[in-house]
């Protein structure tokens, strides 16, 4: 998980890539400009095990200011009924290989609001993975990076129920240890979450930190594994303010963290890489403690819009005393 964003420079590299390759890319899009609208198309709910397919076209209408950019993109939503005490993953990505559509996702509450956010240059999926802390129903919003032609085309949107092989930790002297295996039937992260050449299958754990509290995380099992820390629905820290933390690719390990405010955060646990056969791990959660001196990795969110890191960068953090 290397950072995900880059410097504006990249940005406007890749801008200009696309915008000069959008009209040749083979799947009869054109580079028509969509007409004037500020709409994000509804197309039903999204319910667990659904895998729906869509379009983005110019000619439909189905664009909008984007809630994380800023910026004019396409954009569907779709009703997504969550259950407290549930871990789920979004998906979205190109159905037909189109390496230009720039996939896009928005967790929207019903006030508008975005509570989570991911997206990806180039040929890859974005993806949100969260336990839920009440029981809502909000709405997920399917989009692109912007209204450039080479976003235009079919796509899909997946829901995914992950395990959650324990009950939340809430109270400051709640821990748990658990011992389980990642099988070929738990949630399938796609590449470029964990790692930027392959895929995961992963477990997901919610636990509650106060401000001025840390809690510690061991871990063990007998392959690479990826722990991922972040705010409940923001679980990749993508939004301003947010922080997280990670531990890359290592059989054994332990993470301390001290957010330094009060929230809920969930914890994913995954394969480094595919795996066919199960990996057994054990992750020990431990009770809240005041922060140690030791180093921490931490994950931060950004200040303000900045754009994504092309496909393969992975995702940003920080080491920080």
């Amino acid at each position: 998980m290397q950072p995900r964003h880059f410097a504006f420079a990249g940005a406007a590299l890749v801008a200009v890539v696309v915008a000069a390759t959008s009209g040749c890319l083979g799947n009869s899009i054109t580079n028509s400009n969509p007409p004037p609208a500020d709409t994000v198309c509804t197309r039903g709910a999204l319910k667990v095990g659904d895998s729906l397919s869509n379009t983005f076209s110019a000619a439909n209408g189905c664009r909008t200011v984007d809630l994380y950019s800023a910026e004019t993109t396409f954009a569907n939503s779709y009703a997504l009924s969550l259950t407290s005490g549930t871990g789920y993953l979004v998906t979205m990505g190109t159905t037909d290989s189109n390496g230009f559509l720039r996939p896009s996702l928005e967790l929207v509450n019903t006030k508008k609001k975005l509570i989570a956010y991911d997206t990806y240059y180039l040929p890859a999926q974005a993806a949100l993975t969260f336990v839920a802390d009440s029981t809502v129903s909000w709405t997920v919003r399917a989009a692109t990076l912007d209204t450039l032609a080479g976003d235009l085309g079919p796509y899909f949107i997946k829901l995914q129920q992950c395990k959650v092989p324990a009950a939340p930790l809430v109270q400051l002297t709640d821990a748990v240890t658990v011992s389980d295996s990642l099988t070929k039937s738990d949630c399938k992260m796609p590449r470029s979450d964990f790692n930027p050449v392959d895929s995961s299958h992963v477990h997901l754990y919610s636990m509650h930190v106060d401000a001025g509290q840390a809690r510690t995380l061991t871990y063990h099992g007998n392959a690479p594994l990826v722990i991922l820390i972040g705010p409940t629905y923001d679980t990749f820290a993508s939004l301003p303010g947010s922080i997280g933390a990670d531990s890359l690719d290592s059989p054994s390990g332990s993470l301390e963290f001290a957010p330094d405010s009060t929230a809920d955060y969930t914890v994913v646990i995954g394969t480094w890489a595919f795996s066919t056969p199960s990996v057994p791990y054990t992750l020990t959660i431990g009770a809240e403690h005041a922060p140690s001196m030791q180093r921490m990795r931490l994950r931060r969110g950004l200040s303000g819009h900045e754009p994504h890191m092309p496909f393969g960068l992975g995702r940003r953090c920080c080491s920080v005393p």
